[in-house]
């Protein structure tokens, strides 16, 4: 898998138009993602989408095809602590480049500032290079190495695309603040971020974890 630049931006997306009945339903065909982590991300967000929602950056009107491409299911680890969750993540990243992913291919999506700053202080204690990212895929810190982990905010992930992601802290979410349904449909963007694998963690319970387990039963019945 080939290193990638500091910010990835979205593959292009077909779209065309389906005329019914006088009316003219508006369709992506998605070629960014595999199917394993649309049918998990649509599962979890479907109640919240609407058809003003559907645009070039990935929230879709309906459930969108992938042009035959597959890979590993979107995972969901339960761990003791979010200590523990960015743990696994620094460890998960270490194994992937291991076995030949580039450090550019690889990003950490969080929701609140105390997250992104608990990843890159144990990525780099681990001594894996990190770019803290804000909106547009500028830089926040001095590293501009495009081989090293992206660390973005959901916000800024908008547009945003890496092989491999891990969300961390979906056991503290939907974030107090804001509105759940807006903070569903960032969590579905943040998802589709993923072109390959999606990896996600929790250390407790909240509605986003029974969102994503309730997801996951439907994916497999």
């Amino acid at each position: 898998m080939h290193e990638v630049e500091i910010a990835r931006h979205r593959s292009k997306d077909v779209l065309y138009f389906v005329q019914a009945q006088g009316r003219t339903t508006i369709l992506w065909l998605n070629y960014r993602n595999t199917a394993e982590v649309l049918k998990v991300a649509f599962e979890f967000a479907k109640d919240v989408l609407t058809p003003e929602d559907a645009d070039e950056d990935g929230i879709p009107l309906i459930l969108p095809e992938s042009a035959e491409r597959h890979g590993p299911v979107p995972e969901l680890v339960r761990l003791p602590s979010f200590a523990r969750e960015v743990e696994h993540v620094a460890e998960e990243f270490q194994r992937l480049h291991a076995d030949g992913v580039g450090w550019g291919d690889m990003a950490v999506l969080y929701r609140t500032g105390f997250m992104g700053e608990k990843v890159a202080q144990r990525l780099r204690a681990a001594d894996i290079p990190v770019s803290m990212l804000t909106g547009k895929g500028k830089r926040k810190d001095s590293q501009s190495d495009p081989n090293s982990v992206k660390v973005v905010t959901w916000h800024s992930s908008k547009g945003l695309e890496y092989p491999i992601v891990a969300i961390p802290g979906l056991g503290y979410l939907p974030y107090e603040r804001g509105d759940e349904g807006e903070e569903v449909r960032l969590a579905y963007v943040a998802m589709t971020r993923a072109m390959e694998r999606l990896v996600m963690t929790c250390h407790r319970d909240s509605p986003f974890v029974e969102r994503l387990v309730a997801a996951g039963t439907r994916y497999a019945a």
